[in-house]
C-alpha cells in the first residue's frame, strides 16, 4: 500500500505540472488526496518543503528512466535518440507555468534543481561518451572531460532567451548545432548511425 507522503507527492506533482505551483493550494491538495490539511502539514512543514520533495521525486524518476533507456538500446546513437524522445514527451506533459513559477517564486529551489540537472546531465554525457568510444562510434582521441563539459554547456545555452528567441524550434537547434557537432566527434561508423536516425528525428 502506498504511504501517505508518497500519495501526497504524486498528487501534488500532477497538480503542479498541470496548473503551475502558485495556483495550487494546500487545501486543494488535501481535498484531492482525501486527507486533512493538518495531516499534510504533519508530513511536510510547508508548501516550499512539499515543492522541493516533488522536484526531487521528479528528478529521481527521470534519472532512473533515462538510465533504463540507455541500457535497453543497441548503441549510443540510439540512446541519444530515445532519450531525446523521452525528454520531448516529458516537456510536453508539463505546463510551462510550472517551471516559470519555480524560477520566480522559489529561486533557491530553482538553483538547486539546475545544479542537480547539471550533475545528472554530466553523468549521462560521461557515460554516453565512454560507451560510444568503446563501441567505435565516437573518436578514441577525445578528451571526455572537455567534450562532456562542452555538451552540457551547449544544452544549457539552448534555453537562454538572450541567445535564442523563445520561439526557436528545438528541431532547428538540433539540425544546425547538435547533429553537426556529433558528426564532428564521430567515426565513420558513428556518422552512418547518425544519418540513419536523422529522418526519424525530423519526421
Amino acid at each position: 500500500m502506498m504511504e501517505s507522503s508518497e500519495r501526497i507527492i504524486l498528487k501534488s506533482i500532477e497538480l503542479f505540472t498541470r496548473y503551475g505551483i502558485r495556483l495550487v493550494t494546500m487545501d486543494q491538495i488535501a481535498e484531492e488526496v482525501g486527507m486533512s490539511k493538518r495531516t499534510i502539514y504533519e508530513l511536510f512543514k510547508d508548501k516550499d518543503t512539499l515543492v522541493m520533495e516533488c522536484l526531487e521525486s521528479i528528478h529521481r524518476k527521470q534519472m532512473t528512466e533515462i538510465q533504463e533507456i540507455a541500457e535497453r538500446v543497441s548503441n549510443v546513437i540510439e540512446a541519444l535518440y530515445r532519450v531525446g524522445q523521452y525528454s520531448e514527451k516529458k516537456k510536453a506533459e508539463m505546463n510551462p507555468i510550472f517551471f516559470e513559477d519555480i524560477r520566480k517564486l522559489y529561486p533557491q529551489i530553482w538553483n538547486t534543481m539546475k545544479q542537480r540537472s547539471n550533475t545528472g546531465s554530466g553523468m549521462f554525457s560521461h557515460m554516453i561518451l565512454t560507451k560510444g568510444i568503446g563501441e567505435g562510434i565516437f573518436r578514441d582521441d577525445l578528451d571526455i572531460t572537455i567534450v562532456g563539459t562542452f555538451m552540457q554547456s551547449m544544452m544549457e545555452t539552448f534555453h537562454k532567451k538572450e541567445i535564442f528567441p523563445e520561439n526557436t524550434p528545438d528541431k532547428a537547434l538540433l539540425r544546425n548545432i547538435v547533429i553537426p557537432y556529433y558528426m564532428g566527434i564521430s567515426t565513420d561508423k558513428g556518422k552512418k548511425l547518425i544519418e540513419q536516425y536523422i529522418p526519424l528525428t525530423f519526421s
